[in-house]
């Protein structure tokens, strides 16, 4: 039987990780974001990187994890920092966009007043552009905190080949009571896990939201919110202040916003040509079993994409004409944020006889929330209400709803939630397509299960190499599909406006 004391100093180090992770993902958001939108070359550097980075797999960061942070010599602290970074990695590329698009579509207007009052760079980050990203950096967060609990048990067991370190958390105790045939404390690990997840966005994350965008979208408490946003406040007053200091006393900061891109590229081109240069790539039969893999997890991935959009869609309706949108809000906040590798022991009945069935739930855990988030968050509430009025004067229902009023209404936001559920189902592929645990072993085939097998077996040579095609086969994909997907969806909408 499992101890309870352990129970909650494992909960307690998660949630730990998670709030570190958020804090680190939080400022690199803001400063990323920001550079992206006010700086062409930063925009034109970083924004096809991070297209490539968030279709990236966490595992398929592992190589980064023993190469250079395991390297250090306090062993804790590193396995710490490099369970905060692989978290980090699951929560980061969602905000970056939202403090990108938010900062990127400000008024004109502002920014002139800005140039004519003489602002410097720390006054318009500290007054124009944080105060313009908060709404949607807010609502993003929903999105992304999920997303760092849905990968919480690959990042507190960080294993390949012969070396595996295990973090106290509860990510990694859940797996090691099922390991244990331990089922009472399996289940009580479980149910601990949905209380901590209920209780972030009920008494944080929801009322913020609630609170920057002024509309009372999700279900919230304001037990500690109060506290907690005053502390917030202090600590954003305290570095105000610092920041104004180190801007008077002219800080330069443009050297690292010019010279920022360039470095960026180069880190990544550096070990780009060194892989290139490497045997491995040019072996007929690496390429071969590379593409074989990856078009079979690519139909996979389109198949959840379509099957998340449709879903969400239908959602979307019964949110705005049966008024269920905040019901269903947070029971997608809820099961959105169940970590991936817990759903094969916890449907292991099914796991021999249908692993397809468990595969596909773990896959809709992965993108199905980015798209239902997209469309609830950032969709639903911009549909007119004089809109809504006229369809229920006129009796408007079923397919011309859909039609005329729904879909158009939800166009922009459906485009987004479908680029970023893209991403997830490609990060899902590798807790969705391989599974090894106890005595219970699943491997359905794909890129991801590839990527699984190599990471685990210690072959980290052939797990970068993975993953250098793997980017190279997202840009392509990115440039012939989604380019032209975002025009198209731009033109539709501008005739709709």
């Amino acid at each position: 039987m499992v101890d309870i004391a352990l129970l909650l100093l494992a909960s307690l180090a998660s949630l730990g990780r998670m709030i570190a992770a958020y804090t680190v993902s939080t400022l690199l958001a803001i400063s990323i974001g920001v550079a992206m939108a006010r700086r062409r070359l930063v925009e034109e550097v970083l924004l096809p990187l991070l297209d490539i980075l968030q279709s990236i797999p966490v595992l398929g960061f592992f190589p980064v994890v023993f190469t250079l942070l395991l390297m250090l010599p306090a062993r804790q602290v590193a396995l710490e920092a490099a369970a905060v970074f692989l978290l980090t990695t699951g929560l980061l590329w969602n905000m970056i966009f939202g403090v990108y698009s938010a900062v990127k579509s400000l008024d004109p207007d502002i920014l002139l007043m800005a140039d004519v009052y003489g602002l410097k760079a720390f006054s318009r980050l500290a007054y124009i552009y944080v105060p313009s990203a908060r709404a949607a950096l807010a609502a993003n967060s929903i999105i992304s905190w999920a997303g760092g609990w849905f990968f919480l048990t690959s990042v507190e067991v960080i294993a390949s080949g012969p070396q595996e370190y295990r973090l106290l958390g509860l990510g990694s105790l859940i797996m090691y009571l099922y390991n244990e045939g331990d089922t009472w404390g399996f289940y009580t690990a479980i149910l601990l896990l949905f209380l901590m997840i209920v209780s972030s966005y009920l008494l944080v994350f929801n009322p913020a939201v609630n609170t920057v965008t002024r509309r009372l979208m999700l279900p919230a408490s304001g037990i500690i919110f109060p506290y907690i946003a005053r502390l917030a406040s202090a600590t954003w007053g305290l570095l105000l202040s610092l920041g104004m200091r180190l801007e008077a006393r002219r800080v330069a900061t443009r050297r690292w916003m010019h010279r920022g891109p360039a470095a960026a590229g180069v880190a990544v081109a550096l070990p780009t040509v060194l892989l290139l240069s490497h045997g491995s790539l040019a072996n007929p039969l690496f390429i071969s079993s590379f593409l074989s893999n990856f078009l079979i997890s690519l139909a996979r991935v389109s198949a959840i994409t379509l099957l998340s959009l449709v879903a969400s869609v239908a959602l979307a309706y019964l949110a705005l004409t049966r008024q269920w949108g905040v019901g269903i809000a947070f029971i997608g906040e809820v099961l959105g944020s169940i970590p991936a590798i817990i759903w094969w022991p916890l449907l292991s009945p099914l796991a021999s006889p249908l692993p397809w069935l468990v595969s596909l739930v773990v896959f809709l855990q992965g993108s199905f929330w980015y798209e239902f988030f997209n469309i609830m968050l950032f969709g639903v509430p911009e549909v007119r209400e004089e809109l809504m009025e006229l369809a229920r004067v006129y009796g408007v229902k079923g397919f011309n709803y859909f039609r005329y009023i729904l879909l158009p209404s939800l166009l922009p936001s459906i485009a987004s939630g479908a680029l970023s559920a893209w991403g997830g189902a490609w990060n899902s592929t590798i807790v969705a397509e391989y599974f090894s645990s106890g005595i219970l072993t699943v491997d359905l085939g794909g890129v991801g299960s590839t990527l699984a097998r190599y990471v685990y077996s210690g072959n980290l040579e052939a797990a970068s190499l993975t993953i250098l095609l793997w980017a190279v086969m997202i840009v392509v994909l990115d440039k012939i599909l989604w380019s032209r997907i975002f025009k198209l969806v731009e033109k539709t909408h501008a005739v709709g406006e």
